[in-house]
C-alpha cells in the first residue's frame, strides 16, 4: 500500500482568504467551494495519514536542487497582503524532511535541507481551508526547483520513498496558480497563450496525463505566466504507481490569474 493516501493541487492566491479578500471573493465562489471540499475530504481521512506536504512554487525556491524545509515548527502570516494578524502556527516533520533529502542523495536527485520557518503564502493559502475545516497536522514544506518536470517527477518518487521508509502515510498538496496573464488587468498583463495554457493543462489533469503534463509545451507556459507544473510534477512523482480516483472540481480566472481545485484520491 502506498504511503499517500491523498494528493491536491490547490491555488494560492491570498484573496481567497476570508480576512484578505472580503467582498471580493464572491467573484471567486467556484474556488471557494471547492476548496472548502477538499478540506472537508482531508478532515475525512484525518486518521489515515501522519503528515502534511505542502509543495509551494514561492518562498525559498531552488536553481538546481529542491529545497526541503526541516524546522521543528513554523510560522506565517499574511502581512504583505494587509493581515499581519492572525500568525498562524504548525508543527513540522524534520524526521521525514530529512529523510527525504538521505534518500534523494542515494539515487543521485538533488535536494537540499533548509532551515527556514517561515512560511510564504504559498503554502498558508493552501493550508488555510484545511486548518479552518480543524485539521491539526504536521506540516513538510518543500519548495520547486526550477529544473526539468521529468527531474521534480523522480523526486516525488523519492518523497513517497521516504516516508514508506519511515512508516508515515502522508497527504500531499501541489501549491499552483495558472496562467497570470489571462487578462488585461491581469499581473503580468495579458497574453493569449494564458488561455491555451490554463484549458490545456485542466484538459489533462482531468485525463490524468501524466505524460502529457511532464511533456508540456514549455514555450506555451513561458508565455502563459504560470506557477503550476513544477508543483504538480513533484505531486504526480509521489503518486506515481498507485490507483488514484482523480477529479478537477473546479476551475475560474475571476483576476487575471487561472485557478484549479483537483484532487487525487489513492484507492486502498
Amino acid at each position: 500500500m502506498s504511503s499517500v493516501v491523498y494528493g491536491a493541487i490547490l491555488p494560492h492566491p491570498p484573496i481567497l482568504v476570508p480576512q484578505i479578500g472580503g467582498n471580493r471573493l464572491k467573484d471567486a465562489e467556484k474556488s471557494r467551494k471547492a476548496l472548502s471540499e477538499v478540506a472537508k475530504r482531508l478532515k475525512s481521512l484525518d486518521r489515515n495519514f501522519d503528515t502534511l506536504v505542502v509543495i509551494t512554487p514561492h518562498g525559498e525556491v531552488g536553481q538546481s536542487a529542491v529545497p526541503i524545509y526541516t524546522s521543528h515548527v513554523f510560522e506565517g502570516h499574511f502581512g504583505f497582503f494587509g493581515s499581519p494578524k492572525p500568525v498562524y502556527r504548525f508543527r513540522g516533520d524534520p524526521e521525514l524532511g530529512n529523510t527525504v533529502v538521505k534518500e534523494a542523495q542515494a539515487v543521485d536527485v538533488n535536494a537540499a535541507p533548509i532551515v527556514e520557518s517561515f512560511l510564504d503564502h504559498g503554502v498558508l493559502v493552501p493550508l488555510f481551508y484545511p486548518m479552518s475545516g480543524g485539521l491539526k497536522k504536521p506540516v513538510l514544506p518543500i519548495a520547486v526547483a526550477l529544473i526539468k518536470l521529468e527531474e521534480l517527477f523522480s523526486f516525488g518518487k523519492v518523497l513517497r520513498a521516504a516516508a514508506e521508509k519511515l512508516g508515515r502515510k502522508i497527504a500531499v498538496i501541489a501549491s499552483a496558480d495558472m496562467s497570470h496573464r489571462l487578462t488585461s488587468d491581469a499581473p503580468n498583463g495579458f497574453d493569449p497563450a494564458g488561455k491555451k495554457f490554463d484549458e490545456k493543462l485542466v484538459s489533462l489533469v482531468k485525463s490524468y496525463d501524466v505524460k502529457g503534463i511532464l511533456g508540456f509545451d514549455q514555450a506555451l507556459a513561458e508565455k502563459a505566466g504560470q506557477d503550476a507544473l513544477w508543483s504538480i510534477a513533484i505531486l504526480l512523482g509521489a503518486l506515481d504507481g498507485s490507483s488514484v480516483q482523480h477529479e478537477v472540481l473546479s476551475y475560474e480566472g475571476p483576476f487575471g490569474v487561472g485557478y484549479m481545485v483537483a484532487d487525487f484520491k489513492v484507492k486502498p
